[in-house]
């Protein structure tokens, strides 16, 4: 592979590896829309939730869902209880029903929305055949985007795919819906958002991805396994403290351990992961050990091959240094695998 190419995946920082401490690069327009006029374009808004009574819930808003072929617009939502149990939700809408502003984020699709209203406050509302939420966010940390916000861009070709987080953590709180009922709901919330026009799975093989709220500490991650052997790793991470991102960079190393068989799927997947980071005064290594597969899914036929989806619920050891003070925290955290 031609150096060209290989800096064309280091895009967040102009083709090379770099650390930042306390960036501000990301803007309130970046969780807009990117709409694309050519290739395959696709864009969604992705909230996860942890809530202090055990639950946890994913709600994605697919603008233009590239999970599927054709690409369409889709909502869909999954409810993990402390028992177990798990309820997922999915809704197919005409592009007529949708609309995502290009100046923040205001999301519509059909009677769902997700939608900024300023000062790092957001809301949101998704209920699909009585099963859904009602939730307002308050950001904790702020919104971080890495570099450019590009995890890969061909100058050539014009082929992108972006990424920005504009909520690494936010407090949370409002009403899950239920078939039993409604609860009041309070926690620690997370927003991201996706966009490009070429098919993720042209890019990359697959990605591990979680994060963690504990306390002061705020940490996301993603290890991206490029298509191309040759092409470097996209390795993101964001270590923030307080309301401070002390660490932005795509200068981390994650080591795959204890490689398990899932049997539904015959797909082999980490169950333990190590990662771990030394820039700028932070020094990090977080330890994750898997203790449930919440999800395992076959993913609908996108590609000329099968894809798959994988989400767990697992225990983590994080130990961390910031300008020469040490602590270690742990606790749970939900993480996950896509096989493109």
């Amino acid at each position: 592979m031609e150096e060209n190419e290989k800096r064309c995946y280091l895009a967040s920082f102009d083709g090379v590896p770099k650390a930042e401490r306390n960036p501000a690069h990301c803007q309130r327009r970046d969780d807009g829309s990117h709409i694309y006029t050519e290739g395959d374009y696709y864009e969604w808004w992705y909230v996860d939730c942890s809530f202090d009574n055990g639950y946890h819930m994913v709600l994605t808003y697919h603008y233009r869902n590239h999970f599927l072929n054709p690409i369409i617009p889709t909502t869909q939502l999954m409810i993990y209880r402390p028992d177990g149990k798990q309820t997922m939700r999915f809704a197919l809408w005409k592009p007529e029903e949708t609309y995502a502003g290009p100046d923040w984020c205001d999301v519509r699709m059909g009677d769902s929305w997700l939608k900024d209203l300023g000062g790092g406050r957001y809301e949101l509302s998704m209920v699909i055949n009585g099963v859904g939420a009602r939730l307002h966010l308050k950001n904790v940390v702020p919104g971080w985007k890495l570099g450019t916000g590009f995890n890969y861009k061909n100058e050539e070709t014009g082929k992108v795919a972006g990424w920005v987080v504009p909520v690494p953590y936010a407090e949370v709180e409002g009403e899950l819906i239920l078939k039993e009922g409604t609860i009041a709901v309070q926690g620690a919330a997370y927003h991201d958002h996706n966009w490009g026009n070429v098919r993720m799975h042209e890019i990359c093989s697959s990605w591990y991805w979680g994060r963690i709220h504990h306390g002061d500490y705020c940490l996301d991650y993603g290890w991206v396994l490029p298509r191309d052997p040759e092409a470097p790793v996209f390795s993101p991470l964001l270590i923030a403290r307080g309301n401070e991102i002390v660490l932005s960079t795509n200068i981390m190393h994650t080591e795959l351990k204890n490689m398990t068989r899932d049997p539904k799927t015959g797909k082999d997947y980490a169950k333990s992961l190590l990662i771990t980071t030394d820039n700028l005064g932070v020094k990090m290594n977080l330890t994750i050990d898997t203790t449930r597969l919440v999800e395992a899914l076959q993913l609908p036929k996108a590609a000329a091959w099968d894809q798959f989806y994988f989400r767990f619920l697992g225990d983590y050891r994080m130990e961390i240094e910031i300008d020469g003070k040490k602590e270690t925290v742990q606790g749970e955290l939900l993480h996950e695998f896509m096989v493109l």
